[in-house]
């Protein structure tokens, strides 16, 4: 979901589309991507595996949101490359 909203807020203030800022930056892009999953992958590997609900953010709850955030990204990549221009 994170990757998703950065893209979007990202295109609103420069006006570009996702790909071109892609190709313009390709190493902060991946060093972003990077610390995204590292920041994901250490409760994993530090052993925790809280399965519990905390308020509204349950396990399956998040599990959709990253679904519907992967195939947002996705659409939007899709749509910006078939009409070569910014979604929003």
């Amino acid at each position: 979901m994170l990757g998703f909203v950065a893209a979007v807020s990202a295109e609103l203030s420069s006006g570009e589309p996702v790909l071109t800022q892609w190709a313009q930056e390709p190493f902060l892009i991946f060093a972003t991507f990077a610390l995204i999953i590292a920041g994901s992958l250490v409760p994993f590997l530090q052993g925790n595996k809280n399965k519990e609900a905390f308020g509204p953010l349950s396990p399956s709850a998040e599990l959709l949101n990253g679904r519907a955030a992967m195939i947002g990204f996705a659409a939007m990549l899709v749509l910006e490359a078939v009409n070569g221009r910014p979604l929003i």
